[in-house]
């Protein structure tokens, strides 16, 4: 009787944890992350994206594809401009600042401010503000 009942919670755990972290993180937006070849040509930004929610807290997630060129200001923003008429001059320009790049390769994620309504933004953009080059983006849907 205690193996089975030693079997049953153990299973119930088993499948309450997995429930759990399976349902806790939810895709809102995602896309693949296109390079801007005015500023540092096809191979300064490459990947895949998603906007997730988890425990109540939004983040940007750079997928295990992700590749950009290392800079020293690269930075994450949120805009309200459509992609196409993002520029590095006037990438940061009302953009929301999401965080500074800290890994130019492979999976990482970064939290968004919870007062952003993620909704009001069209394009995520990533971009050195001290020389003003853009890196890249790709529109939110």
């Amino acid at each position: 009787m205690k193996i089975f009942n030693y079997q049953f919670i153990l299973g119930l755990i088993l499948l309450l944890g997995f429930t759990t972290s399976h349902a806790a993180n939810k895709v809102l937006y995602s896309g693949k992350l296109e390079a801007d070849f005015r500023s540092w040509g096809s191979d300064s930004l490459s990947g895949d994206w998603r906007i997730s929610e988890r425990g109540g807290k939004k983040y940007v997630q750079l997928l295990n594809n992700f590749d950009a060129k290392q800079g020293p200001d690269v930075k994450i923003f949120l805009s309200k401009k459509a992609q196409a008429n993002v520029s590095g001059d006037n990438a940061a320009n009302k953009a929301v600042f999401i965080s500074l790049v800290s890994q130019f390769e492979g999976s990482s994620e970064y939290e968004i401010p919870a007062d952003i309504d993620i909704r009001q933004f069209r394009t995520l953009i990533f971009h050195c503000e001290a020389y003003s080059k853009l890196w890249g983006s790709s529109q939110i849907q």
